[in-house]
């Protein structure tokens, strides 16, 4: 032994160990040192990862799909600390009975163990330092690292919704006059639609076409003057832009762009004309880049609580619109009221909406993916044969169980269309919206980025997700 090189000793007995690890599993083998045969203190810290891993979910190395902890664990990471929330991670037979702040440090110290490159994962001095509290975490992995580790970009909110913060927009307030002269007096053949908050007219102003909303009695009576509209500043396309108001004694209106071509429903379920792929994934970017500002971008956040494909209209260069949303704020029990009826009987209410009939950004995602649901189908969000009826979420599950299985997606696909292979990414937008329980739900900003290709569809489902479909949509 005295005539033994001590480091060259060293390095064997790591590459026994190395190897003896890749033999009995491994799942705790640094993929960086799998071909190169060698391994360092930076591969120790790789296996602690997962060891970390397994004591926080108490979940085994793989599953029987051959799914790894570190690959499942991976979007249930950023989804965790993305909501605060670890009902999903965390081992459940831990029954809340941990330490909170003592479990986020440990995550922490497994994601940058695991997901970060060699060459920057922590040393373990740092690690130890972390899980006693010593240390902050932000020292071993910030909230880019996390991004980085679901394939979520770092660019701004504002890049990603394509907006700019900085424009600045004031409503024109309208004269009565203006108004009747523009609809001829809100004459019957200038109306173009009639809701729970009043009559819409079309007409012009100064040359521009216009939709002009007659607010009921009602509503009049539950918003007061001028503030009606001044949270509607916004400056996003997808949303159907606010020109200005008008205040008449008693009556109230709101002025609006005229959208040229009609909803979405008419233009999937009552056209003859079918809308290409290409279109419908430009339908559903611009959707979800618009919910995605109410949600994430305005101040305070405004939740729509009515998405169905009735209030989403195309122009004619099939660039989305999102109506409806424009008094959700101003009358948030009023949007209950009126938008549970429309849920229940139209497919798109979240079943937690259904139970204690509160509105919050995760309903709006349920029924952004029912409207997902029918740009993948091509079927409404409910189907009627003779007296039967079913959701579309409902009818879709089992088949979707199928797909999956099969990896033969032509059961749910619209007939009219033929061999879309982005259509996956959508299918996995919708599934994640609809099915899994609402606090895991993504954001719309993630659908974005799927959607976009910027993040993989894998971070938001995995293949164990696939329970969800059991059992329907989850509370």
């Amino acid at each position: 032994m005295k005539n033994v090189n001590l480091k060259l000793y060293i390095e064997i007995l790591k590459q026994i160990i190395f190897f003896s690890v890749i033999i009995l599993n491994q799942s705790y083998a640094d993929p960086e040192y799998g071909d190169k045969q060698r391994v360092s203190e930076k591969s120790d810290v790789y296996s602690f990862g997962v060891v970390l891993l397994e004591l926080i979910t108490g979940r085994e190395l793989s599953d029987k799909q051959g799914n790894t902890i570190v690959n499942w664990a991976r979007s249930q990471i950023g989804q965790a600390l993305d909501n605060d929330d670890y009902t999903v991670l965390v081992d459940s037979k831990l029954e809340d009975m941990y330490n909170k702040e003592e479990m986020i440090r440990m995550i922490y110290c497994a994601a940058a163990s695991v997901y970060k490159p060699s060459y920057s994962r922590p040393t373990m001095k740092q690690i130890i330092g972390v899980l006693e509290g010593t240390i902050s975490h932000e020292k071993i992995i910030d909230w880019k690292d996390i991004k980085t580790i679901q394939g979520r970009p770092t660019t701004s909110l504002e890049s990603l919704l394509g907006i700019e913060r900085a424009q600045n927009f004031s409503p024109r307030m309208f004269s009565f006059e203006e108004l009747a002269i523009a609809t001829r007096f809100f004459s019957n053949n200038r109306m173009i639609g009639d809701d729970d908050f009043g009559r819409l007219y079309k007409g012009e102003l100064n040359g521009m076409p216009v939709a002009i909303k007659k607010l009921s009695l009602w509503v009049c009576a539950q918003v007061g003057g001028e503030q009606m509209v001044n949270y509607i500043n916004h400056n996003c396309q997808y949303l159907n832009k606010l020109i200005g108001y008008c205040i008449e004694e008693s009556d109230k209106f709101i002025v609006y762009e005229l959208v040229p071509s009609k909803s979405l429903r008419f233009n999937l379920h009552g056209h003859k004309k079918t809308i290409d792929w290409s279109r419908r994934k430009k339908i559903a970017i611009g959707c979800a880049k618009g919910l995605a500002y109410l949600h994430e971008f305005c101040t305070p956040t405004i939740i729509h609580g009515n998405i169905t494909s009735d209030n989403i209209f195309l122009d004619n260069n099939f660039e989305p619109k999102i109506s409806g949303f424009e008094l959700a704020q101003e009358l948030p029990n009023f949007v209950t009221h009126i938008s549970t009826e429309a849920k229940i009987n139209r497919g798109y209410g979240a079943p937690e909406f259904l139970k204690d009939r509160k509105i919050n950004e995760k309903v709006d995602v349920f029924s952004f993916g029912v409207v997902l649901l029918e740009l993948i189908t091509g079927k409404p969000s409910v189907i009627r044969e003779g007296i039967f009826s079913m959701n579309l979420v409902a009818w879709v599950a089992p088949q979707l169980t199928q797909a999956f299985n099969t990896h033969n997606y032509n059961s749910i696909i619209d007939v009219e269309l033929q061999n879309n292979c982005e259509i996956i990414e959508m299918i996995h937008c919708a599934a994640a919206c609809v099915y899994k329980p609402a606090k895991t739900r993504p954001k719309l900003s993630q659908i974005v980025e799927v959607l976009q290709g910027n993040m993989k569809s894998e971070s938001i489902w995995i293949h164990s997700d696939n329970t969800y479909l059991k059992d329907g949509p989850q509370y």
